[in-house]
């Protein structure tokens, strides 16, 4: 029988370098500013951007993936993030930074779906579900990476030389663990995407999923600690917390996840994950003060986590597999869609001095989740 481990090790490593490399550049948003003298609407306008572009790196991961392979597609992402990250630290300029901000978000893109295309193919080659854990890896990235910005920060380590390291590791790690990404073509390469056969209907409903979470999540990331600290009076050094811990519970939902879905299937633990993050987002709305806000985020990351990759996984089960990667990539979109929508949506209440009912918007949406449920394939990647 084949090892697997150095695949699903290798996979792993590709989504915990996603999250580092982005918290690493999102957390030193501060930097930027003061670097290149942009304010907070010249940073939204960089950060819509990279939402942007990325869907366009998914839709160019998705044919590099018909062409050669999911494998080659997540390698060649993988570098371009760390060159992103390059670039983004030594752009003498605005305009370069912009330009800096548009390889990154091609890379983004690209590695969100590669990630995703490789993670179902290896879910699939064990027989059970561990795609939740794939994304968990995503989130240590992404915590170790807020942890290194404070860190250099507080060292004073230039904001050069911070990304300097950033990228080095990125590529370094990015280039050993390709070798044992799983590099199968679905398909003749001489096969356009015209030419598959990719039902829209599972993408669609599937990536609402998708677009749901993540409007919910980036509103979360923007808008938390202004929250507690605006509407609730939470000191600066408490604010925070409120991301902190809706991060905490985001891992514990993700590597206890797949255990969870062995036991009692895919769409019993979307049901249970989302009416668990409403009741979180209700206790967020009617918060009188910043600890129950806290311990309500950290409820919300526990149900809604987990939703993402039982949506990648039950898409790599409900179409052909000639057809996967592709479907993959489309439905990636509707994460940047979420996020510039959530961002834009719950940004406008939030600036209308009205936080609290800021997050009603996710309140009132998330439920959406469970009117298609059903869309979930139960049980684990043998049901593929």
């Amino acid at each position: 029988m084949t090892d697997l481990r150095p695949a699903r090790i290798a996979v792993g490593a590709g989504f915990f370098l996603q999250g580092l490399v982005f918290a690493a550049i999102v957390t030193q948003a501060p930097r930027i500013k003061d670097r290149f003298d942009i304010g907070d609407g010249g940073l939204t306008g960089l950060l819509v951007l990279v939402a942007v572009v990325s869907g366009v790196g998914s839709v160019l991961a998705g044919l590099v993936a018909e062409r050669r392979s999911s494998a080659v597609a997540f390698r060649a992402a993988l570098l371009t993030i760390g060159a992103g990250a390059l670039l983004v630290g030594i752009a003498p300029s605005r305009p370069v930074l912009v330009g800096a901000f548009v390889v990154y978000g091609l890379g983004v893109g690209g590695v969100d779906a590669g990630m995703n295309m490789q993670g179902v193919r290896v879910q699939e080659a064990y027989g059970r579900s561990i795609m939740a854990s794939f994304h968990g890896m995503w989130s240590v990235g992404g915590i170790l990476g807020a942890l290194y910005a404070a860190g250099v920060a507080g060292l004073d380590v230039p904001f050069v030389g911070s990304l300097l390291v950033v990228a080095a590791v990125t590529t370094v790690v990015a280039t050993v663990s390709a070798r044992w990404f799983l590099d199968v073509r679905e398909h003749d390469p001489g096969l356009s995407a015209a030419g598959l056969d990719l039902p829209w209907r599972p993408v669609l409903v599937l990536g609402l999923v998708v677009l749901v979470f993540y409007a919910c999540d980036t509103g979360i990331l923007t808008w938390s600690s202004v929250y507690l600290e605006d509407a609730l009076h939470a000191s600066s050094a408490v604010a925070p917390l409120a991301y902190g811990a809706y991060q905490g519970g985001a891992l514990v939902s993700r590597f206890g996840g797949d255990l969870l879905v062995r036991r009692i299937g895919t769409r019993s633990v979307v049901v249970t994950g989302t009416a668990t993050g409403v009741v979180g987002l209700a206790v967020v709305v009617v918060s009188p003060a910043p600890a129950v806000a806290i311990a309500a985020f950290f409820v919300v990351g526990l149900g809604l986590a987990i939703l993402v990759p039982l949506a990648f996984a039950s898409l790599a089960a409900a179409v052909p597999p000639a057809a996967r990667d592709v479907a993959i990539a489309r439905m990636n979109i509707a994460n940047y869609v979420g996020a510039i929508l959530g961002g834009g949506l719950i940004g406008a209440a939030a600036s209308a001095d009205h936080l609290r009912w800021a997050f009603v918007i996710p309140l009132v949406t998330v439920p959406v989740v469970l009117v298609v449920a059903r869309s979930f394939r139960a049980g684990d990647a043998a049901s593929a």
